[in-house]
């Protein structure tokens, strides 16, 4: 009766899909040899969903450069506008072909910095950058 791990994973993933898609990335972009891989992400589940509540997703642009995209999405309820979870995403954009980073082409390249310049002035979000567990205590390194 509520919403699994993956599910969060999967509504928070396609996020980042529809954000691709609103730049530009689409069958012919793919199909030439270049995609975006994602290279580091992290999910905060915040609140239980319940099956059948309704669910909206924003996206944030917090970075982007000539081959790289930083995203940050947030879940929340469609009703309440409770926060249920926010997915943090590192993308970089490759060759396919070659297997190896390149820049963007257009008209992708112009439309995440369209996206990016328009939220560059936005505030972090609440939970942007944080990592998995607690801090370590700092550790000593050479001879004592």
């Amino acid at each position: 009766g509520h919403m699994t791990e993956a599910r969060y994973a999967e509504v928070l993933a396609n996020a980042t899909d529809g954000f691709l898609h609103h730049v530009g990335l689409d069958t012919a972009y793919l199909e030439g040899g270049h995609s975006f891989y994602t290279v580091e992400s992290h999910v905060r589940y915040l609140r239980e969903v319940r099956a059948g509540e309704p669910l909206t997703t924003t996206t944030q642009v917090l970075g982007a450069d000539e081959k790289r995209v930083h995203l940050f999405h947030t879940l929340a309820h469609g009703s309440s506008g409770e926060l249920l979870a926010t997915f943090e995403v590192l993308m970089l954009h490759v060759d396919t072909d070659a297997g190896r980073a390149c820049a963007m082409l257009e008209p992708v390249a112009s439309r995440v910095a369209a996206a990016a310049a328009a939220h560059a002035d936005l505030a972090l979000p609440e939970g942007a950058g944080r990592r998995v567990g607690e801090p370590r205590p700092s550790q000593k390194h050479g001879p004592d």
